[in-house]
């Protein structure tokens, strides 16, 4: 018996051992999965028409609202809708709200929620699909690549093509347009916090408040990266609505 224990010890101690690292190991897993690059088709239907209207219905009312005006006599401002924060009064059109007034916005914000909760319960993801500022820019976006660089068999052929004057010219082009579009989106924005036609010259002649250049780039880069670059992670791992209209769906949601 003491034989077999010592020969099965010498055997033992005559097997290579190797140090293994486990496959699926904790240190090994990473938080975040590499986006896999996405080429939407060119499509057609009713439900792409809709689409395109509500891309633009609500562009055309953030880019347009602030330069609508609205005589509200002397001494008053004229733009129809303008949060003063210097005079501490919000305008929108006929209605004038005092800081001691924002109970009527928290209601608002309480019905907005609210039909939104009753329209996902109804009708599914059609907050998502048809009116989130991430879908409507994102789509937007698209629509300038698809331009520039054709329908999807010929975004992707341009992708896997090495680097030349075209595909770089082309490349150059996509990325110029689309700093336009997040420059006049972050500018959109600033007009509502200032008179319109009076900030636009101060923010090319240098004149402007340094908070106006500072959300000008902070809202021009976001809508770059969001919109361009991100797209689909955003609503992935940046967004909560997906997890909260979960519990609102059943088997008699459209």
């Amino acid at each position: 018996m003491d034989a077999k224990v010592k020969a099965g010890a010498q055997t033992a101690s005559d097997v290579d051992r190797y140090d293994v690292e486990a496959v699926n190991s904790a240190a090994r897993r990473s938080l975040y999965k590499a986006r896999e690059p996405i080429y939407p088709k060119l499509v057609y239907g009713t439900y792409r028409k809709v689409k395109w209207a509500m891309l633009v219905f609500t562009l055309g009312v953030y880019y347009l609202l602030p330069w609508v005006r609205w005589p509200r006599g002397p001494n008053e401002p004229d733009q129809a809708i303008l949060v003063d924060f210097p005079g501490r009064r919000f305008y929108f059109f006929n209605i004038e709200l005092w800081p001691d007034e924002l109970y009527y916005i928290t209601g608002l914000l309480v019905i907005a929620a609210l039909a939104l909760f009753l329209a996902t319960s109804l009708f599914g993801r059609i907050w998502c699909g048809y009116s989130c500022p991430q879908t409507v820019w994102t789509d937007l976006f698209i629509a300038v690549e698809r331009l520039v660089e054709g329908d999807r068999n010929q975004r992707m052929k341009l992708a896997k093509q090495p680097w030349t004057a075209v595909k770089l010219g082309k490349k150059a082009v996509k990325h110029a347009l689309w700093l336009l579009i997040g420059a006049a989106t972050g500018g959109a924005w600033i007009f509502y916090f200032h008179d319109a036609p009076t900030v636009l010259p101060q923010l090319f002649r240098g004149e402007a408040p340094f908070t106006a250049y500072f959300f000008l780039g902070l809202l021009t880069l976001t809508t770059y990266l969001f919109a361009g670059s991100m797209r689909e992670q955003v609503c992935t791992y940046m967004c909560p609505w997906p997890r909260i209209q979960a519990a609102l769906t059943d088997a008699e949601t459209l």
